[in-house]
């Protein structure tokens, strides 16, 4: 089948095959500014036969040759004003590379930068180049530097911001993907000034001899809290991405031969304490991998990646969570190099794509790319029998995601997902469109169907309808959406099927005047209803129903307070508890437990978010008030605060701090129903910008009561599988994690890790000087990525 889609790939490409045009002379060298705001954003940048040493000092003669873009204009808080603080970009190529040389000024002594871990320089001061290299309007590569030339990079799409995000932060941006590129910084007096050098070989663009591409450079300042952009940037407008400006005119680039190699070796040692042997002995085992990736360009447009039997085991800790409603499963985020590269092409609706669910693949192969106007996504994988339902049979995976442009900035799309295993089977089809219209208007319609086949044959659907409106002082998004109770997604992550929800949002903001103490105020209403898939058809009350008003004010200099009240009505669906029992009133019989009725709550959240000063900075939540329970089917008082601080003592040294505390007592009589407590440290130390020590430290103590009938007070019961009942008695935990990571990474794909992870147990005392050692492990992987030289490298 590839060497078919590969055949079709190169017809559909044209030029693909053609022999390459002779590169042209150098561009003539006339060095010219363009200026933002004069709208004089169609800028080209001379093609030269130079070379420089990328070290951050912009003193080779070639930088004065450079196009210059200039007089950046804020987006964030506020748009339209001219940038407080002067930036200017340096643009020029060689038939290899892109050069950027950036000048950023500042009064002394205000600029924030450490010699941060790769990705993680959000809270500093920074400058993102965005490259949409496909000239389609909707995402852009993003190469993201601070002034120590640590470098933060990604693929940005316009739909990637969520509520309260900026869209020109990096949190509007996926930071998982990682291209292999050269930056350096230095400070200065006066501001810093940083040098980069992006291969052409390392990202992706359209086909042909003559590009066009589109171009933004975004500066966050931390000192005034401001985000600045190049092309002006309307916060009316719906999109970001298609308000960048132009870089013209490239020729005679060339990537030659676009081949990688990594292999990879990991050894592993866990350890656990030995079964009925002596006490404080313990059993350990050792485990060998050895793996690797290949990376084929195949044209400037499309690439393949293969794998066999990989390092995918997790290297680095997940992303920490901490439970909220016990009753969905957490979303963790892809990080394994291997489905992170080209994870754009498979972005799908409603999460129908998640690739975690691909456990640890014996081999897998992708192929990704843009024909022309069209997104296209194939990946095929073989799972371990180990993640198999009977522990025998490999599960198979295939998944086809394309997605077509239309007009300026809408877009249609399918995708199709398939995990087999032997007879078994799960597979869904979705279909998906995206409208935009007068440059403020959106409408989203989406629907998939899942077909199931294990013991039984099972079918159902998902469907989503979305109309939304962005403005610079007044927005709104209307939402309806269903999934049946039968859709399920072995490819993808649902948390919650069985309903039909409605969404009402509506944005309300202002903006303070220059030079005043505040520079935004947005309040943000949401209200929301939630029934049965079938209840909605009968016109049943809504099982859950809640209205929130967020209050957020932005505060001159980078502080962010917000005030939210929320209220809400839920009733308790009794197929949940379908299960559950209570003792009959002589204490001997039991009667299938009736859920509490419904329940009406209220809280109010307060948030305070200071600056990122120099060494500093924090984050403050707290909620009081009331809220469902769902384990009881009644109501608790809850009184929760989440403190984070982060320390920068020097440039080198940072110091994570997180404490959460959470309890809820019983409305109706006062009682303590749980208790949470959750403090997490961690520590790291940057030898350099490559090399890393870092410790995470965790303690979780958790604390609920027996399980009471709301009605009857009397202790609730479950039935098992087997028809057993047993009381749901009180529950307690005192767990405790702490990992150790010393990282080697020169260059994405070349790493050395050497981590160690040990976890331990005081649930029996809830005391911590009784805490026991339960597991542990140690490893080391190596991975060193073999980039083929040419003419281009």
């Amino acid at each position: 089948m590839l060497p078919v889609l590969l055949a079709l790939i190169q017809q559909l490409n044209g030029s693909a095959a053609a022999p390459p045009a002779p590169p042209p002379d150098p561009t003539p060298v006339v060095a010219r500014a363009f200026s933002g705001r004069a709208r004089e954003l169609s800028a080209q940048a001379p093609r030269l036969r130079e070379s420089v040493t990328i070290d951050g000092a912009l003193s080779e003669p070639v930088w004065k040759q450079a196009t210059v873009l200039t007089d950046f204009t804020s987006y964030s808080p506020v748009d339209g004003r001219p940038a407080q603080d002067n930036t200017e970009v340096r643009l020029w190529y060689a038939e290899d590379a892109l050069y950027v040389g950036i000048r950023a000024w500042a009064p002394p002594g205000t600029v924030r930068a450490t010699l941060a871990e790769r990705d993680r320089i959000a809270s500093e001061d920074w400058v993102a180049l965005h490259l949409d290299t496909f000239l389609d309007r909707r995402r852009s590569c993003v190469f993201a530097v601070n002034a120590d030339g640590v470098q933060a990079d990604g693929m940005r799409s316009d739909v990637s911001a969520g509520p309260g995000v900026s869209r020109a932060s990096l949190q509007a941006v996926d930071l998982s993907q990682d291209y292999l590129w050269q930056s350096k910084g230095q400070l200065l007096d006066d501001g810093f000034v940083v040098e980069l050098r992006i291969p052409f070989k390392s990202i992706r663009y359209q086909m042909g001899n003559t590009q066009d591409w589109g171009v933004q450079v975004v500066r966050q300042t931390q000192r005034t809290g401001y985000q600045d952009t190049w092309a002006p940037t309307s916060r009316a407008l719906q999109a970001f991405t298609p308000q960048s400006g132009f870089l013209r005119g490239l020729t005679g680039m060339k990537r030659g031969l676009v081949l990688d190699l990594t292999p990879t070796s990991v050894t592993s040692t866990t350890g656990t304490p030995a079964a009925g042997a002596t006490p404080g002995s313990w059993r350990y085992g050792t485990r060998g991998e050895f793996g690797g990736d290949v990376r084929w360009g195949i044209t400037s447009n499309f690439t393949v990646n293969a794998t066999a039997n990989p390092d995918f085991s997790q290297v680095e800790t997940d992303v920490g969570q901490i439970p909220g409603d016990v009753r969905f499963a957490l979303f963790f985020p892809e990080l394994r190099p291997f489905f992170v590269e080209g994870s754009e092409q498979f972005d799908a609706p409603n999460r129908l794509v998640n690739t975690r669910a691909i456990v640890q693949p014996l081999g897998a192969l992708k192929l990704t790319g843009k024909i022309p106007r069209t997104d296209v996504g194939l990946l095929s994988a073989i799972d371990a029998p180990t993640s198999g339902s009977d522990g025998k049979t490999s599960p198979r995976f295939n998944i086809v995601r394309l997605r077509r442009d239309l007009g300026e900035q809408s877009t249609a799309g399918i995708v199709f997902t398939d995990r087999s295993e032997g007879a078994r089977f799960n597979r869904v089809a979705g279909v998906d469109m995206r409208l935009q219209f007068a440059k403020v208007f959106s409408a989203d319609v989406r629907y998939a169907a899942s077909m199931t086949r294990d013991s039984t044959t099972r079918t159902g659907s998902l469907w989503e309808l979305s109309h939304g409106r962005t403005g610079r002082s007044y927005g709104y998004r209307y939402n309806l959406q269903g999934f049946s109770p039968d859709f399920e997604t072995q490819t993808g992550f649902v948390n919650r099927v069985d309903f039909v929800r409605t969404q009402i949002n509506q944005r309300f903001t202002m903006f303070g005047a220059k030079g005043g103490w505040w520079d935004q105020r947005q309040h943000f209403l949401s209200a929301s209803s939630l029934w049965t898939y079938a209840g909605i058809g009968r016109r049943d009350t809504p099982l859950e129903s809640r209205v929130s008003v967020d209050n957020s004010m932005t505060i001159r200099g980078g502080w962010r307070v917000s005030v939210t009240p929320d209220l809400q009505r839920v009733a308790f669906d009794p197929r949940r508890y379908a299960s559950y029992a209570v003792l009959g009133g002589n204490g001997a019989d039991t009667l299938r437990f009736t859920p509490n009725g419904a329940q009406i709550t209220s809280n109010t959240a307060l948030a305070v978010n200071t600056p990122q000063w120099r060494k500093a900075g924090a984050s403050l939540t707290a909620t009081v008030g009331t809220e469902p329970e769902f384990f009881e089917t009644s109501t608790v008082r809850r009184r929760e605060v989440e403190a984070q601080v982060d320390l920068r003592p020097s440039s080198q040294v940072r110091v994570g701090a997180l404490l959460r505390y959470q309890r809820f007592v019983r409305e109706r009589d006062g009682s303590v129903f749980s208790t949470q407590v959750v403090p997490r440290l961690r520590l790291e130390y940057q030898f350099s910008r490559a090399l890393f020590l870092r410790f995470i430290g965790q303690v979780e103590s958790r604390d609920r009561t027996a399980l009471r009938d709301p009605r009857t007070e009397q202790p609730l019961l479950r039935r098992s599988s087997t028809g057993a009942l047993t009381v749901q008695g009180a529950r307690k935990s005192f767990l405790g994690r702490a990992d150790w990571l010393v990282s080697y990474l020169p260059s994405p794909g070349t790493v050395v890790f050497f981590g160690y992870g040990t976890a331990v147990d005081a649930s029996e005392t809830m005391r911590p000087g009784d805490i026991e050692r339960t597991s542990d492990g140690a490893f080391v992987k190596f991975s060193y990525l073999f980039r083929v030289r040419n003419s281009a490298p």
